[in-house]
């Protein structure tokens, strides 16, 4: 019988890599998770893979239509 190779997923942001580590210290399920008792662990409030402290950024109309120009540009700028 061949044992079959897990290929690991690569993360690519910390909150991502804290969300990872919760699902595997609550045995490989994300429902346990949401059921997490440790309310002493230092990354009990980032487990759902979100930063509870990041607010939502707000912009003027202004800054909206220069980021929208920087964008257009950037992507112009890729696909050269």
């Amino acid at each position: 019988m061949k044992e079959e190779k897990k290929e690991k997923k690569l993360i690519t942001s910390p909150m991502k890599a804290i969300r990872a580590f919760c699902v595997e210290c609550c045995g490989g399920s994300a429902h346990e998770v949401s059921l997490c008792p440790a309310k002493e662990c230092q990354l009990y409030e980032f487990r759902f893979g979100k930063n509870p402290y990041r607010s939502k950024r707000e912009m003027s109309e202004e800054q909206k239509a220069a980021a929208s120009e920087r964008l257009r540009l950037a992507r112009e700028k890729k696909g050269k």
